[in-house]
């Protein structure tokens, strides 16, 4: 009997095998969280927990007979934790076609979506038909596609026109300012599946330090943004968001304002130029998301290498209602008090009094 259950740290020896058994063309996040995705059974503890306080990304297997068949691993991608994405849906491979996969996503729909979840998300390759099929015959739509760069060895840093001045690291006080320009940069149906807020992009204050030890600080804060601003409307015109997953994997996002798009040829050269002047090296990605062309196309134009093209699928979780609807009295509504209410007296017989 095929048992779904939280993952335990003596389970992530099966774990850390399965994972090798996806052969797919497979998101970048999902590369960089393989080996942590392991250490995380030593957070067993946060699974008797309402999943907004969740701290690490959450992992369920599937075991029969004590082996485990197959894994799901999702985590939320913002401080509303309404919407979560779903990294890693495997099954060994002796064991697919058993409605595994199916099984993992249903669970997690169950549990996920009675404590007020509404929206999943996930990025699979066009390359992989069989992952397609399922989320769609378990309620994902297509609502984006996305191209994955990877920037080459050998990338040389373009001669820029001159210095980009309006180009700078993102501020404390920038919060507002960002978050609205992720607003504006996304198509109207995705601001309801992210469900942003102003915390999500947050930053930390950076002391004033040389060159050197301020990229540092940056790296061992995971993530950080640069931006450019338009000075005479002090607003933010785009903003690039640079994670570091680990030593030498570095993943880019970029967001500019649709009156803006003309720039977004100039953020990436300043970005790309400015990680290679940092000396950031290794394993540099990009995504390009189709409603953004002018930043596919500068990606383009940087001569950065494509790695594949994905779907993002979103799934939207509606719980339904405890009671049927019905008709209900206002109970808040009041009337004022009659002074002197009348009294309706019976009459007799003769139609004279009683007495």
């Amino acid at each position: 009997m095929i048992k779904i259950e939280p993952l335990f740290a003596t389970d992530c020896t099966q774990t850390r095998a399965i994972l090798r058994h996806q052969n797919e063309p497979m998101p970048y996040e999902s590369f960089c969280a393989e080996d942590a995705l392991s250490l995380k059974g030593l957070t067993f503890w946060q699974h008797w927990m309402p999943c907004r306080l969740h701290i690490a990304p959450s992992v369920y297997i599937a075991k029969e007979d004590g082996v485990v068949l197959g894994l799901i691993s999702l985590k939320t991608l913002g401080k509303s934790r309404a919407c979560w994405r779903i990294d890693h849906l495997v099954v060994h491979p002796n064991h697919r076609g058993r409605g595994i996969a199916q099984e993992l996503l249903r669970y997690v729909f169950a549990l996920f979506g009675s404590q007020g979840v509404s929206h999943f998300i996930a990025e699979v390759s066009d390359q992989n038909s069989a992952a397609l099929n399922l989320m769609g015959n378990c309620g994902f739509r297509r609502c984006a596609k996305l191209t994955q760069y990877q920037v080459p060895s050998d990338y040389t840093e373009p001669v820029a026109k001159e210095e980009a001045s309006y180009f700078r690291l993102a501020l404390p006080e920038d919060k507002q300012r960002l978050y609205q320009l992720h607003q504006d940069a996304l198509p109207p149906d995705h601001r309801l599946i992210y469900e942003w807020s102003p915390e999500d992009f947050a930053v930390s204050e950076l002391p004033v330090e040389n060159f050197d030890k301020t990229i540092k600080r940056l790296i061992k804060g995971k993530t950080w943004f640069w931006v450019s601003q338009d000075n005479e409307r002090k607003a933010l015109t785009s903003a690039v968001r640079v994670t570091a997953h680990q030593e030498g994997d570095f993943h880019l996002e970029f967001a500019v304002h649709p009156g803006w798009l003309h720039m977004a040829d100039e953020i990436v050269v300043f970005v790309l130029g400015m990680m290679k002047r940092a000396g950031m090296k290794g394993v540099v990605n990009a995504k390009g998301y189709d409603y953004q062309p002018a930043v596919v196309e500068a990606l383009e134009n940087a001569g950065l290498e494509r790695n594949g093209s994905f779907s993002l699928l979103a799934r939207e979780h509606w719980l339904r209602a405890k009671q049927p609807r019905a008709l209900k009295l206002d109970r808040g509504v009041s009337l004022a008090p009659i002074a002197n209410p009348a009294v309706n007296m019976p009459r007799t017989a003769n139609g004279g009094s009683d007495t």
